[in-house]
């Protein structure tokens, strides 16, 4: 049996391979070349050929007195030479990876000098070296080059003395800066969005760039951090003739030809093979020499420990060779997907795609991604065209994800070059065509679980099973959780796509069920539970009326703002499976029916969207384990909604993405904040709301 998770991941790419004059001026660097994830300064710039790597510091401070960079590289990312306790000027700092050499560099203005020097970690006698010098550099030497202007530093470091001769060879990058002036010192990390503290603390810098020393590569590329747990990954390749020993190269692998241990009795990577006329299978990849294919998803169990030395390795970087994919990909590559089955497609580029454009052949409207930190526990979420938890339907470089056919004909998906996407989907560009709107229903229980369903209203929406309904899925990881769902005949739906406008009434049955695991049973319970619902892109002319079925009680959801119920305990299922996916069962008699009646389309109003920004007041507050955050947006901008400690540090960023016009709702649950006072802070195109709330754990 699998059990699967996955994390969300970005990748870009481009080609980098570029000689830079070391000259001060920040000139010869390329866009691609150029990365802005850096706390306290402007941009990092990272490149090289064959004979230097090349480094860029852009900063308003950059030229000031007194100031030490420190640069980490890593050199065997598979092997276990180097150190995490980094080589500074000072004590308890450590890296993300093991470090083999360190390049420190300080210029001091009252001296009138600057000098380099590198060291590498000598893993005989634990110390950090001097290597191919008998004292410090200067700041311009064959080894090594430094050149400075107005906020500008540009750095040169020959490939021979890093030991990276061999286009092949992969890099681990990160780099530590400190300023002082009298007792007042001045921290970045590259990469990283916040500083570190005091370097007479334990500090750890958090993230590092990786890349591959040969011309199909920018930096950028090897921005994936697997920084979760253990447990199972859908990927797919961006690239022509790319193994899966090149992707999974810094991971631990087991059971196949070419494997960290090939003799293992459990395989941990696995390709899917479409079934006939029955649900497909997963078998597992006989060598990982074997190039991966595009277009299609396979599986990948991650350990912790990546090296099997007994510590936790995460986070990893995974990069792969070759060229991006050119051309339109089908899948399945050959033969098609049987009635009413799924199949495990994957992005086949460097760059996202939009499901909403893919083109369809006998294939349901709906996408599944699996999303393992899902609030409520890992599990599915999903886009219609409309509604779901995947925003507006756009799939990540390296994500693998479910299609299912329909009931009829042979069934694939062609994903071509025009799919790939820098927007934010093609819903919100219909809003005005009154022919679609939304909303769903939050579930909140006393003992911490969470779900959502959503019903979307469209000119295509039926009464029946129609191809913009998405299953409610079970998780491929059994654990005990809250699962609310509606029906359509003997569906369990986590998306209902209803008709925009229609005759008479609709009544639907809607279930919620608190599971617990149970000798490999999932056990409905008693729990208290909070229902919600986000009816602001609801249109004026439905109304939707929660009548439980037990009590009697109606609810009109334009009016009450939630309801709260305990559930029953009423029988269990098996919480094992033996398939790709498999939907919820319906366990009893459904709880609730969601009552949706119609008014007249000539007298509806169009949905109303907000005039300006707003931050509503964060509820509740104090909170735990969750607290609802609604704003308002007035046009289609970018909106970033960040956490705050009481010392001003980012430590956490909910959301970063475009929004659409309308009102919003987060539900934020913190996963490692401590009780304690922070600052949410909602960032908009030309507005900044900050309120104060106390998390109390």
């Amino acid at each position: 049996m699998l059990r699967v998770l996955l994390l969300f991941f970005s990748f870009l790419y481009a080609t980098s391979y570029t000689t830079i004059t070391v000259n001060g001026t920040n000139s010869g660097w390329s866009s691609d070349e150029t990365f802005t994830d850096v706390s306290d300064a402007d941009n990092v710039y990272i490149t090289w050929d064959a004979t230097n790597i090349y480094v860029g510091i852009s900063d308003a401070e950059a030229d000031y007195n007194n100031i030490a960079y420190f640069m980490y590289f890593d050199t065997d990312p598979t092997g276990s030479n180097g150190t995490t306790d980094t080589y500074t000027w000072g004590n308890n700092i450590t890296t993300p990876f093991s470090a083999d050499y360190v390049l420190a560099f300080k210029y001091n203005s009252t001296e009138g000098s600057a000098y380099i020097e590198f060291r590498d970690y000598d893993d005989s006698g634990s110390s950090w070296s001097q290597t191919g010098q008998t004292s410090s550099y200067t700041y311009n030497t064959d080894n090594a080059q430094m050149a400075g202007g107005t906020d500008y530093l540009e750095f040169k470091i020959k490939r021979s003395i890093l030991n990276v001769t061999n286009a092949t060879d992969k890099i681990r990058f990160c780099m530590l800066a400190e300023q002082q002036w009298g007792s007042y010192w001045r921290y970045f990390v590259f990469p990283g969005s916040s500083a570190i503290g005091n370097r007479g603390a334990s500090q750890s810098i958090a993230a590092y760039k990786s890349f591959t020393l040969n011309n199909k590569f920018s930096p950028n590329l090897s921005t994936l951090h697997i920084n979760g747990s253990v447990g199972f990954r859908l990927m797919s390749t961006p690239v022509s003739n790319g193994t899966y020993t090149d992707l999974l190269a810094e991971l631990w692998t087991q059971g196949m030809t070419g494997s960290d241990a090939a003799g293992a009795a459990d395989d941990n990577v696995w390709g899917f093979t479409l079934g006939s006329g029955a649900a497909g299978s997963w078998s597992g990849v006989s060598n990982l020499s074997a190039t991966m294919t595009p277009g299609a998803g396979f599986l990948v169990y991650v350990f912790t420990d990546t090296d099997n030395d007994g510590d936790n390795d995460l986070p990893v970087n995974l990069s792969v060779s070759g060229s991006e994919n050119s051309g339109n990909v089908t899948y399945p590559a050959s033969g098609s997907i049987d009635a009413s089955q799924y199949g495990l497609a994957g992005n086949p580029y460097y760059t996202t795609i939009d499901f909403d454009d893919v083109t369809r052949n006998n294939v349901e409207a709906t996408v599944y991604v699996y999303d393992d930190a899902k609030s409520g526990g890992a599990g599915y979420i999903n886009w219609n065209g409309s509604s779901g938890d995947l925003t507006n339907g756009l799939i990540a470089p390296f994500q693998g994800f479910w299609v299912q056919a329909t009931g009829s004909g042979s069934a694939s998906i062609q994903i071509q070059t025009a799919d790939k996407s820098t927007s934010s989907g093609t819903f919100y560009r219909m809003l005005d065509t009154e022919e679609i709107g939304g909303m769903h229903l939050d579930f909140a229980s006393d003992n911490g679980g969470y779900s959502k369903t959503w019903f979307s209203y469209r000119s295509d929406g039926e009464v029946g099973k129609d191809s913009r309904d998405a299953h409610r899925l079970m998780p491929l990881m059994a654990t005990s959780r809250l699962a609310a769902m509606s029906f359509v005949e003997d569906n369990s739906l986590d998306i209902n796509n209803l008709p925009f406008d229609h005759g008479s009434d609709i009544h639907v049955p809607l279930d919620v069920m608190s599971l617990q695991l149970e000798d490999g049973q999932y056990v409905t319970s008693a729990a208290e539970v909070t229902i919600g619902w986000d009816i602001s892109q609801l249109p004026d002319h439905i109304d939707l009326t929660l009548i439980d079925e037990l009590t009697g009680e109606h609810i009109d959801l334009r009016h009450e703002l939630s309801y709260t119920f305990t559930t029953e305990p009423k029988g269990s299922f098996n919480a094992d499976y033996d398939t790709e996916v498999s939907p919820y069962p319906q366990v009893g008699e459904s709880r609730f029916t969601l009552h949706t009646s119609y008014g007249a389309l000539d007298n509806k109003h169009e949905v109303v969207l907000p005039g300006s920004y707003a931050l509503d007041p964060i509820y509740p507050n104090p909170f735990n384990p969750r607290a609802t955050v609604r704003f308002d947006v007035p046009e289609v901008s970018r909106v970033e909604l960040e956490v705050y400690d009481i010392t001003g540090s980012l430590v956490e960023t909910l959301l970063d993405e475009k929004m659409v016009p309308g009102g919003h709702q987060y539900i934020w649950e913190p996963k490692s904040l401590s009780t304690g006072v922070y600052f949410l802070r909602l960032i908009t195109a030309n507005q900044t709301f900050t309120q104060k709330v106390t998390y109390v754990k």
